[in-house]
């Protein structure tokens, strides 16, 4: 009767970490973007503009996404209607997120603080267009040091295509007023006219959704799957109370036997 009570506890351990919240190691981008692999369009990265998993600077591991030049754009799934996929209700996201950097040595036309955009491309009826993050929009300007990590959060505001860029919302927000609207993917990148001087990193870029989150983090390393660290400790917690618990099952059984 014992084993069966601490199988069943440890079992319900298991069940109950959120085993979706998952980290899953991006090493490539060379190639084509899919439902399940980030990549690149053929002249999405135009006027000598690169953008690489690199060891340059390392992040959360041993590198990160660094892009170059005018125009870059990494992305997850495909948005044109040629291949598009879908990757669920966008009344199910509650958050896109990213880390970003403006290297020391990056040069521009526009800001200095000019940053990395995120994009989360959506499918509203028959409409293709895209919920857009840009610090510019978010208070970065005046507000950023050079060769320094900076984190989006859940209450940064997205602009959407089409849209006034100062008028931005949660995606949250947009999530509960596009309420059919469908996810095709994501993105993560620089605009255009940036000039071949650019040069700035990310990585990270994390959707939440009912089910858990994802986070793509760049890094070069095979790509896979794990459970975020939260989970584990939660998960070690969890069999430590179970294996207390039995042992305390135990000692009651030999006092009252």
């Amino acid at each position: 009767m014992k084993a069966l009570y601490c199988l069943t506890a440890a079992a319900l351990v298991v069940a109950a970490a959120p085993a979706s919240a998952a980290t899953v190691i991006v090493s490539n981008v060379a190639g084509s973007p899919s439902k399940t692999a980030w990549g690149t369009y053929p002249g999405e990265n135009n006027a000598g503009s690169t953008a690489a998993v690199t060891g340059t600077i390392a992040y959360n591991g041993n590198g990160s996404l660094e892009m170059r030049g005018d125009r870059t754009r990494t992305q997850l799934g495909i948005q044109y209607a040629f291949g598009r996929t879908d990757l669920g209700a966008l009344a199910d996201v509650s958050a896109l997120t990213f880390d970003w950097r403006i290297a020391a040595d990056s040069t521009n036309p526009y800001n200095a603080d000019y940053t990395p955009a995120l994009r989360l491309l959506i499918l509203d009826g028959s409409a293709r267009k895209e919920l857009i993050w840009e610090g510019a929009y978010n208070g970065t300007y005046g507000n950023t040091t050079r060769d320094t990590w900076y984190s989006t959060s859940a209450d940064d505001k997205f602009y959407i295509t089409g849209g006034n860029e100062n008028d931005g919302k949660t995606i949250a927000s947009w999530a509960s007023q596009l309420t059919d609207a469908r996810v095709l993917g994501m993105s993560v990148g620089v605009g255009g006219g940036l000039g071949k001087g650019y040069h700035a990193f990310a990585d990270n870029v994390t959707l939440t959704t009912s089910a858990g989150s994802t986070s793509y983090n760049f890094d070069l390393k095979a790509t896979g799957a794990v459970p975020e660290p939260g989970t584990w400790m939660m998960m070690i917690l969890g069999f430590g109370m179970v294996g207390a618990a039995c042992r305390r099952r135990t000692r009651a059984r030999v006092v009252l036997g």
